[in-house]
């Protein structure tokens, strides 16, 4: 979305931190890949609960890539840029107020109240997420230990 504010996963930053304590380049696209199939499902439960009058804004929801080398050890997850609206998606996850314009007093309309996709997309996934990278990051220190023949675990 276009929100500036950013959700981050407790234990996550904590778990990257100790990796790259240890010499692991946690910045690498294995990972980047790993969190990504991890975060799959907060996509696929955005796109159920998105409006879907025309189909466009629910289909534009996905990875968003254009950033992803100067991001390898997080993704971002909103409409993409082939999404003509994509301002819409902030109007149906906050609601809007109704709009009178100030110089005529005319209504020009109101979105309506909040119907929120991706929040509760996010809520509804966030522990599952959290667990599947974690998997993910210990499967990553194992073949890591594998291959220096280190024993692990």
């Amino acid at each position: 979305m276009a929100n500036k504010r950013e959700t981050k996963m407790d234990g996550l930053a904590e778990i990257l931190s100790a990796l790259e304590k240890m010499g692991v380049d946690v910045k690498s696209e294995k990972l980047q890949n790993m969190i990504k199939k991890e975060s799959q499902c907060i996509i696929d439960t955005a796109k159920s609960l998105a409006p879907a009058d025309t189909g466009n804004m629910r289909n534009s929801i996905g990875f968003i890539t254009k950033m992803d080398k100067d991001n390898r050890e997080r993704v971002l997850i909103g409409l993409n840029g082939n999404y003509y609206n994509h301002y819409l998606g902030v109007m149906f996850e906050y609601g809007t107020v109704a709009r009178i314009q100030e110089s005529t007093g005319r209504y020009t309309g109101q979105l309506g109240t909040q119907r929120a996709f991706m929040r509760p997309a996010m809520d509804q996934n966030r522990n599952r997420v959290i667990e599947g990278i974690k998997k993910g990051v210990d499967q990553i220190i194992a073949d890591l230990a594998k291959k220096n023949n280190l024993i692990y675990k």
